[in-house]
């Protein structure tokens, strides 16, 4: 059976800024996202989160540890986590005085990554630049990658320039639909993927989709199902190959907080949940 920890992994994975494509996902909507879990935690003067791990048998996961520490003014968020398979991690966040983003630092035995964020008067990112070192075995590698975004006169992001290590640029292009949404979002290096972004009649994002070569067909990469306080309540996540594996999350709230997220196999067995403490 797959432990609750590597399905943490899974999810740090989905969310990691230096990972591949799903550009606007993840540079500006989780960001907006984060943005107002931040508020609703200020909102309701949370210092502390702790995170409780448990394996699909409701059994406590063994050296597994995660808690995250608050300051006082909200600008300044520390997450510790430690288990026996990843060792220790430290992520530290700092927010300006609005509430925005401006710097995280996500540091392991092994890696360093630092992202700093940038936005424009109307709040919207600009610019997000990360650098990540690796080191093992003596030897060291590194990436630093830049995502410069442009917006047209009606605030709509159209284009972003991937710039990696300062000198190879690439150029990514959206597509808004009737709505304003972003529809397409295309990578135009020789081997870009093309993103396809489905919306509901609320205009909440449903569905992250791509182009499948050994299917033939367009499958997707990410689903997300909402409640009526626009919270997502269940998201679905595909791995890459053939065979499509892939794992669903639901996730219950209280008072606006989530409490409680749980994690199923593609058969519908619990692989693992996690119970969120607020003080």
């Amino acid at each position: 059976m797959i432990k609750n920890i590597a399905i943490f992994i899974i999810l740090i994975t989905v969310f990691n800024p230096l990972a591949k494509a799903q550009y606007y996902y993840k540079d500006l909507v989780s960001n907006k996202q984060a943005t107002a879990e931040k508020a609703t935690l200020k909102q309701q003067k949370i210092r502390t989160i702790t995170v409780h791990s448990f394996e699909g048998d409701k059994s406590v996961s063994k050296g597994f540890f995660c808690e995250k520490k608050i300051s006082k003014d909200s600008r300044r968020i520390e997450t510790y986590t430690k288990s026996y398979t990843t060792g220790k991690a430290i992520l530290i966040s700092y927010y300006n005085d609005i509430g925005q983003l401006m710097q995280s630092s996500d540091s392991s035995d092994i890696t360093v990554s630092t992202s700093s964020y940038k936005y424009n008067t109307d709040g919207d990112i600009v610019s997000i630049i990360s650098d990540s070192h690796s080191t093992d075995d003596d030897f060291t590698t590194g990436l630093k990658e830049e995502h410069k975004y442009i917006y047209n006169d009606k605030k709509q992001p159209v284009q972003m320039l991937r710039i990696k290590n300062s000198k190879d640029s690439i150029l990514v292009d959206f597509i808004l639909d009737e709505h304003g949404n972003i529809s397409d979002e295309i990578d135009t290096s020789p081997n870009g993927q093309h993103y396809y972004y489905y919306y509901d009649t609320k205009n909440r994002l449903t569905d992250i989709v791509k182009f499948n070569v050994v299917l033939g067909k367009l499958m997707p990469d990410l689903t997300f199902e909402y409640n009526s306080n626009n919270q997502i309540t269940q998201m679905i996540s595909v791995e890459e190959g053939i065979n499509r594996n892939y794992y669903t999350w639901k996730y219950i709230y209280n008072d606006g907080l989530r409490i409680i997220e749980k994690c199923f196999s593609k058969e519908n067995d619990l692989l693992g949940y996690f119970e969120y403490e607020y003080k």
